[in-house]
């Protein structure tokens, strides 16, 4: 069952794409460091942008959902999740931690799925980590896509183009449909 709420935690420490790539994309030298803020910015609001549409989380971002019924099988969304020592799952029913052994966690499914033990009931909240780690590449085609909106929003700042309608390119809703888990975008 989906949560009632679901919360960021933490946000990304890492993006998906450098600042180095970004320049390179959209024609900045390397040691051009006018626009360093603006295009942090936009790689920040791009990879965003796309978390939202495709449903998915792409970086190392904490969450937290919760449910005001305990149901049998709590979903978490903003998949893959990630799971391991340093990005830990936690629930608690009532304020009380239910023990890692105890749950049934389908970390594969997209979303993910956490099985409750039989008879828990009160208030759920999961703490969990969606994305991939820091240093793991994120999937082609969504850099590519990320790089594409970077450069498209550098290049038309303002709320309309100067010159033309400047709308995003078509490959760039080409690029994430291919990464969709779900068929949709």
């Amino acid at each position: 069952m989906k949560p009632d709420t679901l919360r960021v935690i933490q946000w990304p420490v890492i993006e998906p794409v450098s600042l180095v790539e970004a320049k390179a994309q959209v024609g900045l030298m390397p040691d051009q460091a006018d626009h360093d803020t603006l295009l942090l910015g936009k790689i920040a609001a791009g990879r965003r942008l796309i978390e939202r549409r495709l449903g998915q989380t792409l970086v190392a971002t904490q969450y937290r959902a919760t449910w005001a019924t305990a149901p049998p099988v709590l979903t978490l969304p903003a998949p893959p999740l990630l799971m391991n020592e340093t990005y830990p799952l936690a629930v608690s029913v009532d304020g009380v931690a239910v023990a890692a052994g105890d749950l049934e966690v389908d970390a594969d499914a997209m979303p993910a799925t956490v099985k409750l033990p039989t008879g828990v009931a009160g208030k759920v909240v999961a703490t969990y980590w969606g994305g991939v780690a820091p240093g793991t590449p994120v999937a082609p085609q969504l850099r590519a896509a990320l790089l594409m909106y970077v450069e498209h929003l550098f290049k038309n700042r303002g709320v309309l183009a100067e010159d033309t309608a400047a709308e995003l390119p078509q490959a760039f809703e080409a690029l994430l449909a291919s990464e969709s888990h779900d068929g949709g975008w």
